[in-house]
Protein backbone atom coordinates (compact mmCIF):
# COMPACT_ATOMS: atom_id res chain seq x y z
CA UNK A 1 0.00 0.00 0.00
CA UNK A 2 1.55 3.19 -1.14
CA UNK A 3 1.77 5.93 1.66
CA UNK A 4 -0.80 8.02 0.17
CA UNK A 5 -3.38 5.37 0.64
CA UNK A 6 -2.44 4.83 4.32
CA UNK A 7 -2.20 8.30 4.98
CA UNK A 8 -5.93 8.59 3.67
CA UNK A 9 -6.79 5.25 5.10
CA UNK A 10 -5.60 6.47 8.46
CA UNK A 11 -7.75 10.12 8.32
CA UNK A 12 -10.65 8.23 6.80
CA UNK A 13 -10.62 6.18 10.58
CA UNK A 14 -9.98 8.76 12.17
CA UNK A 15 -12.56 10.69 10.90
CA UNK A 16 -14.94 8.15 11.54
CA UNK A 17 -14.42 8.11 15.04
CA UNK A 18 -14.53 11.53 15.95
CA UNK A 19 -18.50 11.23 14.12
CA UNK A 20 -19.18 8.65 16.48
CA UNK A 21 -21.49 9.32 19.56
CA UNK A 22 -20.05 8.69 22.83
CA UNK A 23 -22.60 5.01 23.32
CA UNK A 24 -21.26 4.15 19.90
CA UNK A 25 -17.37 5.16 21.45
CA UNK A 26 -17.97 2.49 23.92
CA UNK A 27 -19.44 0.08 21.40
CA UNK A 28 -16.50 0.31 19.35
CA UNK A 29 -14.03 -0.11 22.74
CA UNK A 30 -16.05 -2.79 24.10
CA UNK A 31 -16.18 -5.15 20.77
CA UNK A 32 -12.65 -3.88 18.89
CA UNK A 33 -8.94 -4.03 19.84
CA UNK A 34 -7.72 -0.76 21.04
CA UNK A 35 -6.05 0.91 18.01
CA UNK A 36 -3.82 3.98 18.28
CA UNK A 37 -6.62 6.01 16.12
CA UNK A 38 -9.31 4.83 18.90
CA UNK A 39 -6.84 5.94 22.00
CA UNK A 40 -5.84 9.26 20.19
CA UNK A 41 -9.91 9.83 19.64
CA UNK A 42 -10.71 9.02 23.47
CA UNK A 43 -8.20 11.05 24.34
CA UNK A 44 -8.96 13.90 22.50
CA UNK A 45 -12.43 14.05 23.92
CA UNK A 46 -11.15 13.87 27.62
CA UNK A 47 -8.55 14.89 28.05
CA UNK A 48 -8.81 18.56 29.11
CA UNK A 49 -12.06 17.63 31.35
CA UNK A 50 -10.19 14.84 32.76
CA UNK A 51 -6.66 16.36 33.80
CA UNK A 52 -8.30 19.26 36.01
CA UNK A 53 -10.90 16.43 37.48
CA UNK A 54 -6.98 15.22 38.55
CA UNK A 55 -5.91 18.38 38.80
CA UNK A 56 -8.89 19.35 41.39
CA UNK A 57 -7.80 16.14 43.57
CA UNK A 58 -4.07 16.22 43.26
CA UNK A 59 -3.29 19.93 43.05
CA UNK A 60 0.04 19.08 41.28
CA UNK A 61 0.24 19.41 37.66
CA UNK A 62 2.90 16.70 37.33
CA UNK A 63 0.98 14.32 38.91
CA UNK A 64 -2.17 15.54 37.36
CA UNK A 65 -0.13 14.68 34.05
CA UNK A 66 0.47 10.90 34.96
CA UNK A 67 -2.54 9.65 35.46
CA UNK A 68 -4.15 8.65 31.75
CA UNK A 69 -4.09 4.98 31.33
CA UNK A 70 -6.00 1.97 31.55
CA UNK A 71 -8.19 1.79 28.22
CA UNK A 72 -7.88 -1.89 27.24
CA UNK A 73 -9.60 -2.67 30.96
CA UNK A 74 -13.52 -0.99 29.82
CA UNK A 75 -16.11 -3.78 29.58
CA UNK A 76 -19.01 -1.47 28.52
CA UNK A 77 -20.41 -1.53 32.15
CA UNK A 78 -21.12 1.89 32.39
CA UNK A 79 -20.84 5.51 30.11
CA UNK A 80 -17.86 5.86 28.56
CA UNK A 81 -17.35 9.23 30.37
CA UNK A 82 -17.68 7.98 33.61
CA UNK A 83 -15.67 4.67 33.57
CA UNK A 84 -13.14 7.89 32.42
CA UNK A 85 -13.82 9.50 35.29
CA UNK A 86 -13.60 6.48 37.60
CA UNK A 87 -10.53 5.57 36.26
CA UNK A 88 -8.36 9.41 36.72
CA UNK A 89 -10.39 8.95 40.47
CA UNK A 90 -8.82 6.02 41.23
CA UNK A 91 -5.63 6.42 39.61
CA UNK A 92 -5.32 10.17 41.81
CA UNK A 93 -6.84 8.23 45.33
CA UNK A 94 -3.54 5.82 44.12
CA UNK A 95 -1.39 8.24 43.79
CA UNK A 96 -2.19 10.35 47.37
CA UNK A 97 -2.42 6.89 48.85
CA UNK A 98 1.53 6.36 48.05
CA UNK A 99 2.82 9.82 48.66
CA UNK A 100 1.01 9.77 51.83
CA UNK A 101 0.37 5.95 53.23
CA UNK A 102 -0.93 7.08 56.97
CA UNK A 103 -3.57 9.56 55.37
CA UNK A 104 -7.36 9.47 56.28
CA UNK A 105 -9.26 9.99 54.10
CA UNK A 106 -12.36 11.48 55.65
CA UNK A 107 -10.10 14.34 57.08
CA UNK A 108 -9.44 17.38 55.67
CA UNK A 109 -6.37 18.31 54.05
CA UNK A 110 -5.24 21.89 54.56
CA UNK A 111 -1.15 21.25 54.07
CA UNK A 112 -2.72 20.93 50.83
CA UNK A 113 -3.33 24.86 50.42
CA UNK A 114 0.04 25.39 51.02
CA UNK A 115 1.03 23.47 47.66
CA UNK A 116 -1.53 26.03 45.65
CA UNK A 117 0.41 29.14 46.04
CA UNK A 118 3.72 27.48 45.37
CA UNK A 119 2.29 25.65 42.37
CA UNK A 120 3.68 27.56 39.16
CA UNK A 121 1.32 26.59 36.81
CA UNK A 122 -1.76 27.00 38.44
CA UNK A 123 -3.25 30.66 37.74
CA UNK A 124 -6.36 32.18 38.28
CA UNK A 125 -8.18 35.08 40.10
CA UNK A 126 -8.19 35.87 43.63
CA UNK A 127 -11.90 33.83 43.85
CA UNK A 128 -10.58 30.70 42.27
CA UNK A 129 -7.51 30.41 44.51
CA UNK A 130 -9.23 30.87 47.20
CA UNK A 131 -11.93 28.09 46.32
CA UNK A 132 -8.78 25.99 45.31
CA UNK A 133 -7.45 26.73 48.96
CA UNK A 134 -11.25 26.02 50.52
CA UNK A 135 -11.33 22.73 49.18
CA UNK A 136 -8.32 21.62 50.77
CA UNK A 137 -10.02 21.83 54.23
CA UNK A 138 -12.82 19.39 52.61
CA UNK A 139 -12.41 15.56 53.80
CA UNK A 140 -11.92 13.74 50.71
CA UNK A 141 -15.16 12.80 49.84
CA UNK A 142 -16.77 15.80 50.14
CA UNK A 143 -14.06 17.32 47.73
CA UNK A 144 -14.77 14.27 45.21
CA UNK A 145 -18.47 15.11 45.25
CA UNK A 146 -18.55 19.06 44.89
CA UNK A 147 -15.47 18.68 42.54
CA UNK A 148 -17.65 15.78 40.09
CA UNK A 149 -20.55 17.91 40.39
CA UNK A 150 -20.15 21.55 40.13
CA UNK A 151 -16.73 21.50 38.39
CA UNK A 152 -17.52 18.50 36.08
CA UNK A 153 -21.55 18.97 36.14
CA UNK A 154 -22.07 14.79 36.45
CA UNK A 155 -25.27 13.52 37.80
CA UNK A 156 -25.79 12.76 40.67
CA UNK A 157 -26.69 9.10 38.69
CA UNK A 158 -22.84 9.10 37.29
CA UNK A 159 -21.33 10.01 40.72
CA UNK A 160 -23.09 7.34 42.54
CA UNK A 161 -21.81 4.52 39.68
CA UNK A 162 -18.36 6.40 40.03
CA UNK A 163 -17.88 6.24 43.49
CA UNK A 164 -20.46 3.61 44.50
CA UNK A 165 -22.17 5.56 47.06
CA UNK A 166 -26.39 6.44 47.12
CA UNK A 167 -27.26 9.17 45.41
CA UNK A 168 -28.69 10.48 48.57
CA UNK A 169 -25.55 10.12 50.43
CA UNK A 170 -24.23 12.18 47.79
CA UNK A 171 -26.38 14.89 47.86
CA UNK A 172 -25.55 15.29 51.45
CA UNK A 173 -21.98 15.26 50.92
CA UNK A 174 -22.42 17.70 48.55
CA UNK A 175 -24.72 20.18 50.84
CA UNK A 176 -22.09 20.11 53.24
CA UNK A 177 -18.97 20.75 51.35
CA UNK A 178 -21.20 23.53 50.15
CA UNK A 179 -22.05 24.76 53.72
CA UNK A 180 -18.23 24.16 54.77
CA UNK A 181 -17.06 26.18 51.39
CA UNK A 182 -19.17 29.10 52.24
CA UNK A 183 -17.54 29.40 55.71
CA UNK A 184 -13.66 28.76 54.51
CA UNK A 185 -14.20 31.10 51.71
CA UNK A 186 -15.54 33.83 53.96
CA UNK A 187 -12.42 33.86 56.24
CA UNK A 188 -9.76 32.51 53.78
CA UNK A 189 -7.06 35.25 52.65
Amino acid sequence: MSVDKANAKNMSESQRLQNLSEDELSVELVSSDITAFLFVEISRRYQQQIYYHCRNLLLSHDDADKVWQNANQFKGESRLRTWVYRIATNESINLIRKRKPTIDFDEAQPEMADMITEDLYLSGDDIALKLQKALCYLPFKQKLVFTLRYFEDLSYSEIAVLTSTSEGALKASYHHAVKKLEIYLSVLR
